[in-house]
C-alpha cells in the first residue's frame, strides 16, 4: 500500500499544529535571505501566527510587512516547511512581537517516511537482531506499510544490531495483554531509528489486524486534537495575563424569509443563500450566515438563541464554498465540538455525489444535497423528508 502523504494541507490540521506548538512553548525556525533564527511561539489566531521578534531582531533583518520567509517546524517529531509573510509588530502583554501570515499548507520534509500516527508515547515493541537475540525496544511512527523503530538506551551504531536490508520479527504491544507479531525489514535509517517496512510474505491477517488498529489509533488522535481545538485561537501558557484565547468577531445571521421552519445556510457570500431564499421562500424561512473560522453557536444570537438553545434554527444547510476551511471541517466541528441537535446537509455539486455522501455522513451530516445545477423540485423534496424526519 501506498504511504498517504504527511502534508498538513487542511487549514484547521495547520493551525492544530501551531496551537501545539503554543502549548509546548516550542519554536520555529524563519530563514529571510542569508539570515536565519528560532523565534517562540507566543500565540496562535485564525489568520496569523504571533512570534516572539524582539524589535531589535526585527531591525537587523530589516522586516517589513510583505517579507516572504521561509519557514520551519518540527511537530510530534516531523519537520515541515512552508512559506509566510511578514504582517507586521506589536506587543502582546507587553512582549515584543512578530506577526507571520497562516500558511496555506505546511510540506514534510521527510515524505518517504513510515510516520501517518505519531503516538504521544513510544510504544514498547521487543525485536529480534542479526543474531536473533532479543531486545527492547520503542515503536515511535506507525505506518500502514511499516513502523519506526528506537533501539535500546546505549545503543552507539544502529547497523550493530540491524543493518540496511535486514530482516526482523518484531513484537508491537498495542494494548495491555495484547500484542502483533509482525515481520520486517530495514528500509531506511532516521534519526536514532530504523524504518521497518513490513515483509511481502508477513502474515495478511495480522498485517489486517495492524492497520485496524492503525486506524483506530490515527482516529482517536484525531478526536483528542479537534476536542483540544481551540477555533479563536490560543496563546502560550506562559505569556502574563494571557487570555484563554484569541477572540475574533463573530459573524451575524441575515433573516432572509421570516417564516417557520427556518433553515440555517451557511456559505460564503450572499449569491447563493439569496438565491436559495428565493427559490424556497415560499415554503421555508432563510437565514444566512457568512461565517468565518470560529465556533457557529454563538452566531445564532440573533436569531433567539439561548445559551442552551439552537433558537428558531430546524435544518442548516453548509455549503461546499465557505469562508474559513471546507464544509466537511465545518460539519464535524458543529457536530463533535457544539454538539448540535440540528439535522445537517452538505450542498455542493452534481460529481460524485455518492462518494461525497459516503464523506458527508462519516462527517455527522444528514445527507449530501446537490445545488449545483440547483433543482427546485428536488431540493425542496429533500428538505421537507429531512424535517419530517426529525420532526
Amino acid at each position: 500500500m501506498a504511504n498517504r502523504s504527511l502534508n498538513k494541507e487542511e487549514p484547521e490540521a495547520v493551525r492544530m499544529v501551531f496551537q501545539r506548538l503554543c502549548e509546548g512553548e516550542e519554536s520555529v525556525q524563519l530563514t529571510f535571505g542569508t539570515l536565519k533564527g528560532e523565534f517562540k511561539v507566543l500565540a496562535e489566531a485564525p489568520d496569523r501566527i504571533i512570534l516572539g521578534i524582539s524589535d531589535v531582531e526585527r531591525g537587523q533583518w530589516r522586516l517589513k510587512p510583505g517579507a516572504r520567509l521561509a519557514l520551519r517546524l518540527v511537530d510530534r517529531g516531523l519537520p515541515f516547511e512552508a512559506v509566510v509573510d511578514f504582517e507586521g509588530h506589536g506587543k502582546l502583554h507587553g512582549m515584543e512581537a512578530g506577526h507571520i501570515s497562516m500558511p496555506r499548507m505546511l510540506r514534510a520534509l521527510d515524505a518517504h517516511r513510515l510516520a501517518e500516527y505519531i503516538p504521544d508515547r513510544a510504544i514498547p515493541c521487543p525485536f529480534a537482531d542479526q543474531r536473533n537475540d532479543v531486545k527492547d525496544g520503542l515503536a515511535t511512527a506507525f505506518g500502514e506499510d511499516g513502523l519506526e523503530l528506537m533501539p535500546p538506551e546505549g545503543t552507539h551504531a544502529l547497523s550493530d544490531l540491524l543493518r540496511l536490508n535486514a530482516s526482523t520479527t518484531v513484537e508491537v504491544r498495542i494494548a495491555p495483554g495484547e500484542s502483533l507479531v509482525l515481520t520486517g525489514k530495514v528500509a531506511y535509517f532516521g534519526d536514532k531509528v530504523w524504518g521497518l517496512r513490513l515483509s511481502d510474505s508477513a502474515d495478511r491477517e495480522t498485517v489486517g489486524r495492524y492497520r485496524q488498529w492503525l486506524l483506530e489509533a490515527r482516529h482517536q488522535q484525531a478526536n483528542r486534537d479537534r476536542a483540544r481545538f481551540n477555533p479563536g485561537g490560543l496563546e502560550s501558557p506562559k505569556l502574563p495575563g494571557r487570555k484563554e484565547a484569541v477572540l475574533v468577531p463573530t459573524a451575524r445571521p441575515r433573516l432572509l424569509v421570516d417564516r417557520d421552519p427556518l433553515i440555517l445556510v451557511v456559505a460564503e457570500g450572499e449569491a447563493f443563500s439569496a438565491r436559495f431564499a428565493e427559490a424556497v421562500g415560499r415554503k421555508f424561512g432563510v437565514a444566512a450566515l457568512d461565517l468565518g473560522p470560529g465556533p457557529l453557536k454563538p452566531a445564532l444570537g440573533d436569531l433567539g438563541a439561548g445559551a442552551d438553545s439552537w433558537g428558531r434554527t430546524r435544518l442548516i444547510l453548509i455549503h461546499h464554498r465557505l469562508r474559513s476551511g471546507t464544509a466537511l471541517e465545518r460539519c464535524r466541528r458543529v457536530v463533535q465540538e457544539e454538539a448540535c441537535p440540528l439535522p445537517i446537509l452538505i450542498g455542493g455539486t452534481e460529481e460524485e455525489s455518492d462518494l461525497k455522501r459516503n464523506r458527508s455522513a462519516a462527517a455527522g451530516a444528514v445527507d449530501y444535497l446537490v445545488i449545483e445545477p440547483f433543482k427546485v423540485l428536488s431540493v425542496i423534496r429533500a428538505l421537507d423528508e429531512t424535517l419530517k424526519l426529525f420532526g
